[in-house]
């Protein structure tokens, strides 16, 4: 897949008589929005057949969104971090879904959600943002901003967690979703601690 971007870019890059910066620039674009379509596609795809869609969905948005503010643990290579993004991302939407096959998964579900999402406040509070060789976060004002929108997503979470909790008493699937927001704010999370000890 990189073989094939690289090529596309210097095309690109070669038609519009840009130099080997922009090049890089352009291969850097391309690659992360074919990552972004093809996890997508086959998230959406595991999520039809295993009948988790709804949880895949909000495992891969709530994990995105609170990534971009608060960093974390990388793959050695593009190709392993889009495996690793597939599988997790999957196997965390599967577990949501089916947990309430479980005796007492009510109770788990209203003890674990929280429980879950509390200690990945805790984890956040503690180490984010965590920069990369790659994105290194060398300004202050940088980090403030991140840690900011780290909180500000973590509210978010913790007003549509406790709205899901509270649907679960009228409609059962929203145990699974608040299960599935809990539970991938927690791996979030503990990338971070992963990054840090790397």
């Amino acid at each position: 897949m990189e073989k094939i971007v690289g090529k596309l870019a210097d095309t690109i890059a070669a038609n519009l008589k840009y130099d080997d910066e922009r090049r890089a620039v352009i291969r850097y674009g391309l690659y992360a929005i074919l990552q972004i379509i093809i996890t997508a596609v086959v998230i959406l795809l595991v999520g039809i057949f295993t009948h988790s869609l709804l949880e895949c969905i909000i495992v891969y948005i709530s994990v995105a969104l609170l990534r971009k503010s608060t960093g974390g643990a990388h793959a050695k290579t593009s190709n392993g971090c889009l495996i690793i993004s597939i599988i997790a991302v999957s196997a965390l939407s599967i577990i949501s879904r089916y947990f309430t096959l479980l005796q007492y998964s009510s109770i788990i579900c209203l003890i674990l959600s929280p429980a879950f999402f509390m200690i990945s406040c805790f984890i956040i509070y503690k180490l984010a943002p965590v920069g990369h060789e790659n994105k290194p976060l060398d300004s202050p004002n940088k980090i403030k901003r991140l840690r900011k929108q780290s909180f500000i997503t973590l509210v978010v979470y913790a007003l549509l967690l406790t709205a899901l909790l509270i649907l679960s008493i009228f409609y059962e699937r929203a145990l699974n979703l608040a299960f599935s927001l809990g539970v991938s704010t927690l791996w979030q999370s503990l990338t971070l601690v992963k990054a840090v000890n790397e």
